[in-house]
């Protein structure tokens, strides 16, 4: 099936969502805030550690269904001296419900900055030896 995916997401945080099955991530990076502008909720997406560049087939991750999402923009200023600079942040919250502990990559369609990432994934029902 094709889903879009959120990379570089830690270890850890993949590991909460496998053991509490629901997780709120609060996303800020460039290359994953544009996936959750695509997807609805009801959608699932492919959630991996790898990082967006080091994707390739075989990667392992996890089937996430989307519960809730949210975009906010944030105003951050910054002072200097006498100069002050004032610039804003997108950032993404996004409710994911566990749909499936393991799944690998069996296509990626990367369209670049500022494009989500598109994965086709195949669940796995066991590990095989390599």
């Amino acid at each position: 099936m094709k889903h879009l995916a959120l990379t570089g997401i830690s270890k850890d945080s993949i590991d909460d969502l496998i053991r509490k099955r629901v997780r709120t991530f609060e996303l800020r990076s460039a290359h994953n805030v544009p996936a959750i502008l695509d997807v609805r909720v009801g959608d699932e997406l492919f959630v991996t550690d790898t990082s967006r560049h080091d994707l390739e087939i075989g990667t392992a991750g996890v089937l996430a269904r989307v519960r809730n999402k949210e975009v906010s923009m944030q105003k951050v200023s910054h002072r200097i001296g006498d100069f002050y600079e004032e610039r804003e942040i997108m950032s993404a919250r996004v409710q994911l419900e566990l749909r499936e502990r393991t799944c690998r990559l069996r296509g990626i369609e990367d369209e670049g900055p500022g494009k989500p990432v598109a994965v086709e994934t195949a669940e796995v029902c066991h590990f095989e030896g390599r």
